[in-house]
């Protein structure tokens, strides 16, 4: 783009000629069109990251409780989970210590707030850039350099978007790699746990009544 810019630059003519003001305006349509595709695209992204915390959260919590139960089980009857149960808790209890202090160092949480306000600031550049058509003014063009310092700013404010973030927000889900599913899917694989655990205590406790 900088190379774009200095064909403005013209000492013998005024940025305010008609010719520069239409090829000004055709800059700010694409930053309005690449911004909106941005926007998208982070959306896209803010609800992956935040679709992954909530759902290592909720995984979390589950195991945790669950693994807490079968303990108490364990207590109680010490062939609930068969000769081996001692060494599954202890198993699992590492597990649950690994997956939490992985989920704390990939940070969902904070990394969706921060794209959520990337998105939203992008918007109203998108929204800004589209309010410049049709607008005539002398400053037109150090407006759109001023914009464009706001979109790349912006733009640098978060992490970027992955690829499989952009299919998303084309409403491409076919050419979003494998890989990426599966570590959405993984969470909820993670559920399966808790509820492997919480069978052997519910068909014990309800013998017992």
């Amino acid at each position: 783009m900088a190379g774009g810019d200095d064909m403005f630059f013209d000492p013998k003519k005024s940025v305010a000629e008609p010719c520069k003001k239409e090829e000004v305006l055709k800059l700010v349509k694409l930053l309005e069109e690449r911004s909106f595709k941005t926007y998208r695209a982070r959306i896209a992204a803010h609800k992956r990251l935040s679709r992954r915390n909530n759902a290592w959260n909720a995984s979390l919590i589950s195991l945790a409780t669950a693994t807490t139960i079968a303990s108490v089980g364990l207590l109680v009857d010490r062939n609930m989970y068969g000769k081996g149960g001692d060494a599954l808790m202890v198993a699992l209890a590492v597990l649950s210590l690994v997956a939490s202090l992985v989920v704390s160092i990939v940070n969902y949480g904070s990394r969706s707030r921060a794209m959520e306000s990337s998105y939203k600031r992008i918007q109203q550049i998108s929204l800004e850039a589209e309010s410049f058509q049709g607008v005539v003014t002398d400053d037109l063009r150090q407006s759109y350099l001023e914009l464009r310092k706001e979109y790349e700013i912006a733009i640098e404010s978060s992490e970027n978007h992955s690829e499989a973030d952009f299919h998303r927000s084309q409403g491409n889900s076919k050419r979003v790699p494998w890989s990426d599913k599966l570590i959405s899917f993984t969470p909820y694989i993670v559920l399966a746990i808790p509820v492997g655990l919480i069978v052997p205590f519910s068909i014990w406790f309800i013998n017992g009544i």
